[in-house]
């Protein structure tokens, strides 16, 4: 009867395989050549993910830039999110801008509308150099509201 248990092919062929991976690891050389290796793979698979998500950023790209105006000297372009609905708008509409009660802007330049599922209503306007500072005070706190100019 023997005392000793024999080792099963699966054990062996694992412990064969971290002996040859310690032995190419051992030398300062061999590790070198496996790091620069490992680097390499790395950086194609980055570039592989890189230029496969490149192709759908350019067709975004080119719709994003379909919806823009450019802005005019002395105008700058204000952001802001709808707290509440908005009436059907699109870019190159106009509106006015009310807070609290009162028309603060008539006639601002819709430069782009952006609806996403199940996010706010972004609205991008000219404003004047002079206002946008208030402008983009008041849409931060939500109490813009929006008149489409007919």
């Amino acid at each position: 009867m023997k005392t000793k248990l024999r080792k099963s092919a699966v054990e062996s062929a694992v412990e064969s395989a971290v002996e040859s991976w310690y032995g190419l690891c051992r030398d300062a050389a061999r590790q070198k050549i496996i790091i620069v290796s490992l680097s390499i793979i790395c950086a194609l698979f980055y570039l592989v993910s890189a230029v496969s998500f490149g192709s759908n950023n350019a067709a975004t790209s080119e719709l994003q830039s379909a919806s823009r105006y450019e802005i005019k000297v002395g105008f700058r372009a204000v952001a802001m999110q709808s707290a509440g609905p908005l009436p059907e708008m699109r870019s190159g509409d106009y509106v006015d801008v009310i807070i609290d009660s009162a028309i603060v802007l008539e006639r601002v330049l819709v430069i782009d509308f952006v609806e996403q599922p199940n996010r706010q209503t972004t609205v991008v306007l000219a404003v004047p150099v002079s206002n946008a500072a208030m402008i983009a005070n008041a849409a931060s706190l939500g109490i813009v509201s929006l008149v489409l100019v007919g």
